[in-house]
């Protein structure tokens, strides 16, 4: 198989978009349960919401046509309502009732009489004597306001949320909205992780730290991305620069996971073994290298029909690369649907020198106080390796390929870390 060399970010994308293919089967969880999960069906309305013609404020419901027919807008008023506790007789033609927020509106025996709309009670005004209770009305109130129509938020056998969507606190609203207390999703993918190098040593064992060996924050990382996603993880540990060690990792691991990330052994140099050893476990590479800053040496493939990233391990090219590519493309393999990634526009605080032909990414926050933009400023130092150039930042300033050397004032794309997160 022919390994593709040198992509742009797009390019990419688009090698793993056709790459990947969606996983079968649902599991039914309770809705208590479902954040973070991808809705494995369709799910379509048993009712409508509201089930029927509500209140949409406290004040008083009457016939449009019966204010304009009484002088001064002066109606009796001939009974109260309250949530839960709905109008206890039919309605009176030609009076008013009070009603409070979220209380179905009252029926007359005949459907022509019946209340059509509300005015706000602030708005109106209240007398009693001998006769009773009248509200005297505000002027200019169009027919229909202030009440929310039966099935405004969802109609009867109306499709509601659409298979492969990630559930969040809307969706896990609106499906109880609809009666749902259980859901049918696509079960959780097992991602498997493996770090690699002969100096990465495991956070756990910290005493047998050797000179010059460094603590691995890249899978305590990427559990954390993951998880924040909705996967489980499956730890494969550290493996040595060995290539022999790395092919049995990987062949193992994918006995077990949905999908592999590898960190660190993709450059390609005399002890980076990731690639070579993708292929010696029976897998194969789609592609290797991209045109992006940091991630250059970014890979994937696959083996036994299941992904494989082999990630740079400079820490911040895992998380760039992660939510750059990674995580659409585990979530097109968990039956979801990728949401567009967010980009807007900002103003460059700052000048930098930027090589034409690849995608630089560069940490940043933003302040809000020159202009209708908001200010882009470098955060941290430079460096793939900088962790500290992530934590505090906002978000990634793109210098897109086709793009020379940036000037302090010119304007370029943002993607924010809070979109990601």
């Amino acid at each position: 198989m022919t390994v593709e060399t040198g992509l742009t970010l797009m390019e990419a994308e688009q090698r793993l978009h056709h790459m990947i293919t969606s996983s079968g089967g649902t599991e039914i969880r309770s809705l208590a349960m479902a954040t973070g999960a991808i809705l494995g069906q369709d799910l379509i309305s048993p009712i409508n919401v509201p089930a029927s013609d509500t209140a949409a404020v406290d004040g008083y419901a009457f016939r449009h046509d019966t204010m304009l027919a009484h002088p001064g807008r002066r109606i009796q008023v001939e009974g109260r309502a309250h949530a839960g506790h709905p109008l206890a007789h039919p309605f009176i033609p030609g009076s008013a009732i009070y009603i409070t927020t979220g209380t179905p509106m009252p029926l007359a025996e005949k459907a022509e009489h019946s209340p059509d709309t509300i005015a706000m009670q602030e708005h109106c005004k209240v007398t009693t004597d001998a006769e009773g209770t009248w509200v005297t009305l505000p002027e200019g109130l169009a027919k229909g306001s202030n009440f929310r129509p039966c099935g405004e938020n969802i109609k009867r056998n109306e499709i509601a949320l659409t298979k492969g969507v990630r559930l969040g606190p809307a969706e896990i609203g609106l499906a109880a909205a609809m009666g749902f207390d259980q859901i049918a999703v696509k079960p959780p993918l097992s991602v498997g992780l493996l770090s690699t190098g002969e100096e990465v040593h495991d956070i756990a064992l910290a005493d047998d730290i050797k000179a010059g060996g460094i603590f691995d924050s890249n899978r305590p990382m990427l559990t954390s991305l993951l998880a924040g996603d909705g996967h489980d993880v499956n730890d494969g540990g550290i493996i040595g620069d060995q290539l022999d060690a790395v092919t049995l990792a990987i062949r193992t691991m994918a006995e077990q996971a949905d999908a592999i990330i590898l960190t660190g052994g993709s450059s390609g140099g005399s002890e980076d073994f990731a690639r070579q050893a993708v292929e010696a476990a029976g897998g194969d590479m789609a592609f290797a290298g991209l045109h992006i800053k940091p991630g250059r040496p970014f890979a994937a493939g696959s083996i036994r029909s299941k992904p494989v990233f082999c990630i740079p391990g400079n820490p911040v090219a895992v998380f760039v690369t992660y939510r750059l590519l990674v995580a659409d493309a585990l979530m097109r393999l968990a039956g979801g649907i990728p949401r567009p990634r967010l980009r807007f526009p900002v103003i460059c605080g700052f000048s930098a020198k930027h090589k034409q032909g690849r995608t630089d990414f560069v940490r940043v926050t933003l302040s809000y106080d020159k202009g209708p933009l908001p200010v882009a400023t470098p955060h941290g130092r430079f460096g793939a390796g900088v962790l500290t150039s992530l934590t505090g930042a906002d978000g990634l300033l793109e210098i897109s390929l086709d793009r020379g050397h940036i000037n302090e004032g010119d304007t370029c794309p943002f993607i924010p870390f809070r979109e990601a997160l």
